[in-house]
């Protein structure tokens, strides 16, 4: 039985006049998601003599790529001669920028991390030919060299910097554009970004920037998206929808890669005064320790579509009359036929508020007869719904992460049906008891607050439920207004499919994007988050007399099984070759050196290595109970391996306790990493400049210090005992303390296994 609450008037249709129009509706909904998620068509390439490009291109990707190249160390040096050396060639004149950069971190338990390195960047400008040149906005390319210590970067720097090489050289060759364009190669992106930092708070260059792009990757492969953006509104973002249209991306993409520690990121260059675009591929994923960015793995196609677009983009905007100045932030993202579309983040929240409007509005009309009591039965009865589905879903939480994590969805596609189908079935449910209106307005009323949330937590993933629940709340509004003409059974469904339109285009790509950019690091939740609330866009269907429970569960579980796209059978790949994770460890305090590797099966080399161990331990002796399980064995001393170079200059005990001290670096490590135990210090200064002015953990990186004697002062509770732990971390082992290794053994990435010396100063 209905409950008292009367439904949607219909109209006596002819037979079957439901039912038809109530299936073509549906099936015209699946038709939209099913356009929505289609690959753009790839653009016609820009670049000049294709082959010719590629391989030259090749070319640098594979000198930059010898060995690792983390900051300040000399294949670092190596990889920076080699560009500036091509750039001299091209008939350019590269400026190496060499500088000193600072940040701190503070993290959310209170710890600050502060990271100092000796960058060098290479800049170079590209004059334009108008006159007045100098007083227009200048265009910045921008991408990275360096690498981390136990990959070879080929797609994470190598590829994008290769490019930017070659379209340095076709910008140079077609001549000047109109503004000014400033390439730069930046130092010590994998330490915090801070050869970028380094550019925008030092180099006279950069007050002259009105328009920057970036180039990054997250994947040996795949399309350049525009993954994100930061004061870019109207005008830089109608230059890449004009330039590059097929380029996809989307605000709630790069919303959400905010979440992961190891991502592209604009980084510092958002204190520019001008709007940055950072463009980044991101297929052909990763390993955790990036070992698989070889060379080898590297799709060409990556690499031409890297040069296509840094071509395009810089001659687009080259041209463009630079407004300068940062823009209001906007959201993004693509619809078929319509290419990319942008709109600032404050109309978000205007269209939520007009959203909210005609949905008091629509549940009004609803209402007036029956009053309040059918709307909370609808409300709460939703909720439960909604509960019933996420505790079912947590359920699969073992499937839903490893389908993720194994890039096989299949289990996910399952559950997302499954969950549809429960859903509909349940909301029926609901419709007999709370009727149909209460139904649909506590449906929209749960997508409200699901907007709301979003907009709140990430402000460029708001348009992805804004739109389709005006939509969709003016097309409820439309069928309670009791107009003639929407009655008929045929008009109602053409209402229908026009408040759910919005829904289709925009969700099943929103939940692609969620799951695409999270799943594979584990993170699944946010895919689940946007899912359960698509599946509240779904109570319009209630509006369907015919067919409705058969015809509504058909369109949302071919709407979740198109939204999360089963992988195309992928090649085995080669096993990337494996860095050294061999330590060499020289104590100053037990005044031994020992082998140290994180736990791993032992193969015939490390077992020599390691004699008698049958299993990783914690070396309570050396590093205490509270270290990691490791293999360790007691090695030769090295004695060219100097120990850090520290003299206590004074300790004292008042007011506070007072510790000053020098450290120095006689191997001129490229790294030096520093931390206190023992005290959270209240003040902390370096050379006479504070580090540190609150209480709180500390611990330091410094880069490229060379053998420079640096003073630090540490202030803390006089009742503190504290110790300043000092590494000195040296890419490369002493080979020659190590047994010989096969000739048939597996080869091991050049210049990985780490060198660390390390000194302990107690202050009482």
């Amino acid at each position: 039985m209905e409950a008292s609450a009367s439904p949607l008037p219909f109209p006596r249709p002819a037979p079957g006049a439901g039912f038809l129009s109530s299936l073509a509706a549906c099936l015209a909904l699946a038709l939209l998601a099913w356009i929505a998620l289609l690959p753009g068509a790839p653009p016609a390439p820009a670049l000049p003599e294709a082959p010719a490009w590629e391989a030259r291109a090749m070319g640098h990707v594979r000198a930059l790529t010898q060995a690792p190249r983390p900051i300040a160390t000399a294949a670092n040096a190596r990889a920076r001669d080699y560009i500036v050396q091509q750039l001299r060639a091209m008939g350019l004149q590269p400026e190496v920028q060499r500088a000193t950069v600072r940040k701190s971190v503070v993290y959310f338990f209170g710890g600050v991390h502060t990271s100092i390195g000796v960058v060098n960047n290479i800049v170079v400008r590209i004059p334009g030919y108008r006159k007045d040149r100098l007083l227009r906005p200048a265009v910045l390319l921008t991408t990275h060299y360096d690498s981390g210590v136990a990959t070879l970067g080929a797609a994470r720097a190598a590829a994008p910097a290769a490019a930017l090489l070659e379209t340095a050289r076709a910008l140079h060759r077609e001549g000047p554009s109109a503004n000014d364009i400033v390439l730069l190669f930046a130092d010590g992106e994998h330490v915090g970004g801070l050869g970028a930092k380094g550019f925008a708070e030092q180099h006279p260059l950069a007050r002259r920037v009105g328009m920057a792009l970036k180039f990054d990757a997250a994947g040996s492969g795949g399309p350049l998206r525009l993954a994100g953006a930061s004061g870019a509104g109207r005008a830089a973002l109608g230059g890449w929808a004009s330039a590059a249209p097929e380029v996809g991306g989307s605000s709630l993409a790069a919303e959400l890669s905010t979440l992961l520690p190891e991502t592209p990121r604009i980084g510092s260059l958002e204190t520019l005064d001008a709007p940055v675009l950072l463009f980044a591929n991101g297929e052909r994923r990763f390993d955790a320790e990036r070992a698989k960015d070889t060379p080898e793995r590297l799709e060409r196609g990556t690499l031409l579509h890297h040069g296509d677009l840094m071509l395009r983009l810089a001659r687009a905007y080259g041209e463009a009359p630079l407004p300068g100045g940062r823009e209001e932030a906007h959201s993004w993202f693509t619809l078929p036929v319509l290419g990319p579309v942008h709109h600032s983040n404050s109309l978000t929240w205007g269209v939520a508020r007009i959203a909210l409007l005609v949905l008091l509005g629509a549940c009004v009309l609803a209402l007036r007869e029956e009053g309040a009591g059918p709307a909370v039965k609808g409300l709460f009865g939703v909720a439960l719904i909604l509960l019933a589905v996420r505790m079912g879903a947590w359920t699969q939480r073992q499937e839903l992460s490893t389908a993720g994590l194994s890039d096989d969805y299949g289990s996910a596609l399952t559950v997302a049906a499954v969950a549809a189908c429960a859903f509909l079935a349940a909301l029926y449910g609901l419709r007999r008891v709370a009727g149909v209106q209460a139904a649909v307005a506590g449906t929209m009323a749960w997508a409200l607050v699901a907007l709301v949330l979003l907009t709140a937590m990430l402000p460029g993933a708001g348009f992805l439920f804004a739109w389709p629940l005006l939509a969709a709340a003016a097309a409820f509004a439309l069928l309670e207004s009791n107009w003639a003409p929407v009655q008929a059974p045929q008009a109602r469904a053409l209402v229908v499919l026009a408040g759910l339109a919005p829904a289709a285009v925009l969700l099943p790509p929103g939940l692609r994007e969620a799951w695409l950019t999270l799943a594979p690091h584990g993170l699944y939740v946010p895919a689940l988050f946007i899912a359960i609330a698509m599946l509240c866009f779904s109570g319009l269907l209630l509006a369907l007399r015919a067919g409705q429970l058969v015809a509504a569960c058909m369109v949302l579980a071919l709407a979740a099984s198109a939204a999360l796209p089963r992988p195309a059978q992928s090649k085995v790949e080669e096993a990337p070759v494996a860095p050294n994770r061999l330590t060499y460890f020289k104590d100053m305090n037990s005044w031994r050196a020992y082998w140290l590797m994180p736990p791993q099966p032992l193969d015939a080399w490390t077992r020599r290595v390691f004699p008698d161990k049958d299993k990783p331990s914690v070396y309570v002796d050396v590093f205490g109970w509270n270290s990691p399980r490791q293999w360790h064995a007691i090695a030769p001393r090295e004695d060219a391996l100097h120990f850090p170079e520290t003299y206590i200059l004074s300790s004292s005990v008042g007011k506070l306790r007072y510790g000053r001290f020098t450290v120095r670096s006689k191997n001129r490590a490229p790294h030096i990493e520093m931390w206190i135990s023992g005290t959270k210090p209240l003040r902390s200064r370096l050379d006479g400049k504070p580090l540190t002015t609150g209480e709180a953990p500390w611990w330091l990186s410094l880069y490229g210090m060379e053998d420079r004697t640096m003073e630090f002062e540490i202030e803390a509770k006089p009742e503190d005992i504290f110790a300043v732990t000092v590494e000195e971390r040296i890419p490369g082992l002493p080979e020659h303390l190590l047994p010989p290794r096969p000739a048939d053994a597996p080869p091991l990435l050049p210049l990985t296994g780490r060198t660390v010396s390390t000194d302990i100063l107690r202050f009482y």
